[in-house]
């Protein structure tokens, strides 16, 4: 863990649960300003900052708060990209990822580039308390890894809410590995791991991403970066489920995804524009079973949940949910002719 000395940043009141659901674009602008200059800003000179239009931004477009500018600097400070040293923050530069990462900066820009959000993700994982409360969780060895390791090798763990005597809990499993579980039941438990970490990976940085299934709830499952669409994966797993006895199979999307998703390490996002391109390319032989919204979030108790629960289907070119797709034995051929054929 970090060692505090009575000249750094005061901690929360759980010292290890810092996390925070933030705008990595923010951190990032934020980061290019202190990387500006040698001598590193002080606090106030931060919140300054976030008071001056169009310079530091929440996810939302507003000028950050006094509380989420010190949520910006614990992390950045916390995850080793900046240091504390006569009450200034500074960049570490004895830290390579930390140099190119500053070297690779685009501030301004409203998302994240490649780049970034790789030297970012590598930083996350490296961290020691966010290993310890949720990569961890995803390993089958918990040594110390780098990304690569953490998206080529973590397992699919799942997470459910239950309520007990009015006492909100969250529980979270590994799949594939018995007894590997954490269970959260404190509000900063809550905010660091289910909406501080989970979120940066899934959502920020993008190198996890989730499914929901009514029995299991989210399945949390490592993902790359980037890659093609269509995925060569999808498409070669896509001709391999067709059942050539039969004129017509029937397959969930949901179910496809909870295969695929953590067997390749591809994106829900991929995986819908591959067989969307495959649907578009080859619309005589598939057909696209829709779901009814209603339907498809009838065990959302929120409109927030309802929401969450739907980025697991698939949405056609008409904005359909889909739950199922049909897909004709000929479809096997011509996807392996496709397959053969070179780019």
């Amino acid at each position: 863990m970090i060692k505090m000395t009575r000249n750094e940043p005061r901690s929360q009141s759980s010292p290890n649960l810092w996390m925070r659901s933030v705008s990595f674009v923010a951190l990032r602008d934020l980061l290019a300003f202190i990387a500006e200059r040698p001598e590193g800003l002080r606090a106030k000179d931060m919140e300054e900052l976030a008071r001056q239009e169009r310079k530091l931004r929440t996810r939302d477009g507003r000028i950050p708060s006094k509380t989420t500018v010190y949520h910006y600097r614990t992390i950045l400070y916390r995850l080793g990209i900046l240091t504390y040293h006569r009450r200034r923050y500074i960049v570490n530069q004895s830290n390579p990822i930390v140099r190119t990462l500053v070297q690779r900066l685009k501030p301004g820009s409203s998302t994240l580039s490649v780049h970034e959000r790789r030297l970012f993700s590598e930083l996350v994982v490296a961290n020691v308390d966010c290993r310890y409360y949720f990569f961890d969780l995803f390993m089958p060895k918990q040594d110390v890894y780098v990304l690569e390791d953490f998206i080529a090798h973590g397992r699919r763990v799942a997470w459910k809410s239950y309520t007990d005597s009015s006492r909100r809990m969250v529980h979270l499993r590994n799949l594939n590995i018995e007894k590997r579980e954490r269970w959260l039941q404190t509000e900063d438990e809550f905010q660091a791991i289910l909406y501080g970490i989970r979120y940066w990976a899934r959502n920020e940085l993008e190198f996890i991403d989730e499914l929901f299934l009514e029995d299991l709830g989210g399945v949390m499952f490592p993902v790359t970066l980037t890659g093609p669409v269509p995925a060569p994966e999808i498409t070669v797993a896509l001709a391999k489920a067709v059942d050539d006895s039969r004129e017509w199979t029937i397959l969930s999307v949901r179910k496809l995804v909870y295969m695929w998703g953590p067997r390749y390490h591809i994106s829900l996002k991929r995986i819908f524009q591959t067989l969307l391109s495959i649907y578009r390319d080859y619309s005589e032989y598939i057909v696209l079973i829709p779901t009814s919204e209603a339907f498809a979030t009838i065990t959302a108790t929120s409109p927030g949940a309802g929401n969450y629960q739907l980025r697991s289907y698939l949405r056609d070119f008409e904005g359909r949910y889909i739950s199922h797709i049909r897909v004709h034995r000929k479809l096997k051929e011509a996807l392996q002719w496709t397959m053969l054929t070179p780019a």
